[in-house]
């Protein structure tokens, strides 16, 4: 028998097309934060196990998908930490393989996003892919709304810097 969930309408929902709902959406929002695929790909698995595990916790306060959401910002930046505090030698031979943006030509938008830091990726990435308000956007980040404002208008204006080749 497959285990349904409840959205915050009250509908049953199961819990395979739950996960064929926001998946994609779990998985570019961790890609916008960690900028890694494979990262991106465990945030995906991560964030439907803590759901399975925590689903009694699921109030309905927010959407499912804003409640997965969150659940994927906590796994993507406690990553960052964990990667951050570790030492980690790098190999040279890695190194050539590593992805650099093209600055002599024209510059692409990946490639600026690449240049953005996680944050702005972050922000960006709810606000125009995800569709979210300015208010749900700092209720998500737990941030305050004139905060996401400013953050969201630098991170544009360096975008359209890094576009026009100023960076």
């Amino acid at each position: 028998m497959e285990k349904v969930i409840l959205n915050h309408k009250r509908e049953i929902i199961p819990f395979t097309e739950l996960y064929e709902r926001y998946s994609m959406d779990i998985y570019r929002y961790s890609l916008s934060i960690l900028k890694d695929e494979d990262d991106a790909k465990d945030a995906v698995q991560e964030t439907f196990v803590k759901y399975v595990e925590n689903e009694i916790s699921f109030r309905g306060d927010a959407s499912q998908k804003t409640w997965l959401l969150v659940v994927a910002r906590n796994y993507c930046y406690s990553k960052l930490k964990r990667t951050e505090r570790s030492n980690i030698r790098i190999d040279e031979d890695i190194l050539e393989n590593t992805y650099e943006p093209k600055y002599d030509s024209e510059i692409t938008l990946k490639d600026a996003l690449i240049c953005l830091n996680s944050e702005q990726n972050e922000l960006l990435f709810l606000k125009e892919y995800g569709g979210y308000s300015y208010k749900e956007i700092a209720e998500l980040t737990e941030q305050s709304l004139e905060n996401v404002k400013i953050k969201l208008f630098r991170a544009r204006q360096q975008l359209r810097e890094i576009m026009k080749g100023d960076k």
